[in-house]
């Protein structure tokens, strides 16, 4: 079987480190990382490019050759739950592509975009969403991003995909972007203060559907995706296709606990680590934890956007599964294999 080079930009990101993990352990693939900055570990080789510079991107990239295959899950830096510049990411991407674009043996361009293609973030939308859906009116950098690349392949041998999915959770210590991470930190907390478990968006929020892409699916669907010719050039949605209300999922999440759960005011979270820091390592000292950072080890306001909408986000698998991708993910098994996973590794009480 000919030898694939896939260059994966972002690798050091909670998307991109995922999809390299899962094709270092595929024969016949060879990734190597792409970022601003590169960091080792897990044996995957990197290279540190500013991709907002076109000139580093060249010139960096000139010594990769025979790139056959690229997973675009890079993202410029932005604050959790802000909106990030399309411009910006437009340009790393264009940049990206002037460096790679032309070169004989690239077959295939894979970008991870998201719902937020259909406006999930900005209100209620007809749902489930589905891939052919309009555009919706605001400045989206995958608008922009897709629309790049749908330019620079004319004319050229390789072909692309895009995937949609929302919510990322992996089995991850070192993501501050977690909502598993944040809940479980948030919930140990909690019922170390005696206090029950309330959900910290509104009661609108509490009832409304949401979803959750679990990253090892999600990597062995950028593999199908860029593999099986009949994809080529469209859009998938890839989430775990078990839509639940915060409703379902929440007193689940206490059982798990051994507490009680209340939902009433919101109560925004953008600012718990910081308040609640001291009383963290005091958890952390009685149990024996390792020793964690609570401003950092949990992207707080990340939550906030999270918890924030007060509407049904639910995306359709149909066109992947006609397609043939049939992985299937329980989420509230998801949840509570997470908060095993932190438990085991000392992470929460």
């Amino acid at each position: 079987m000919p030898q694939k080079r896939m260059l994966i930009a972002g690798a050091t990101g909670q998307i991109g480190s995922s999809v390299a993990r899962h094709f270092m352990q595929r024969s016949g693939w060879n990734p190597v990382g792409l970022s601003r900055r590169a960091r080792g570990g897990d044996g995957l080789p990197m290279l540190a490019v500013d991709m907002l510079d076109a000139a580093d991107c060249r010139e960096k990239l000139a010594a990769v050759p025979g790139i056959t295959h690229v997973v675009y899950a890079a993202r410029h830096d932005h604050a959790g739950g802000k909106q990030e510049s399309a411009d910006v990411n437009g340009q790393m991407l264009a940049n990206l592509l002037a460096a790679v674009g032309d070169r004989p043996d690239l077959r295939h361009v894979h970008l991870v975009h998201g719902s937020k293609y259909y406006g999930s973030h900005l209100g209620p939308a007809p749902v489930p969403y589905r891939e052919d859906a309009p555009r919706h009116d605001g400045q989206l950098f995958y608008y922009q991003q897709q629309d790049l690349l749908l330019a620079q392949q004319r004319g050229r041998a390789w072909n692309w995909t895009i995937s949609r999915p929302h919510t990322f959770c992996d089995l991850s210590v070192s993501e501050p972007r977690s909502i598993t991470l944040l809940v479980a930190l948030y919930a140990s907390i909690q019922k170390a203060r005696g206090l029950p478990l309330h959900f910290p968006g509104t009661r609108q929020a509490f009832e409304a559907r949401t979803q959750f892409t679990w990253l090892p699916m999600l990597a062995r669907a950028v593999q199908w995706l860029i593999s099986d010719p009949a994809c080529a050039n469209q859009a998938f949605n890839i989430v775990n296709d078990d839509p639940q209300s915060w409703r379902a999922m929440w007193p689940a999440v206490a059982d798990y606990f051994g507490m009680d759960w209340t939902v009433g005011e919101a109560q925004p979270l953008a600012g718990y680590g910081d308040s609640h820091a001291d009383a963290w390592n005091g958890i952390v000292a009685a149990h024996g934890l390792r020793n964690t950072d609570l401003r950092s080890v949990a992207q707080w306001a990340y939550a906030d956007y999270v918890f924030s909408a007060q509407w049904d986000v639910v995306s359709s698998m149909d066109k992947a599964r006609q397609y043939g991708f049939d992985d299937k993910v329980d989420t509230l098994r998801m949840w509570r294999e997470s908060f095993d996973f932190y438990r085991a590794r000392k992470i929460i009480p």
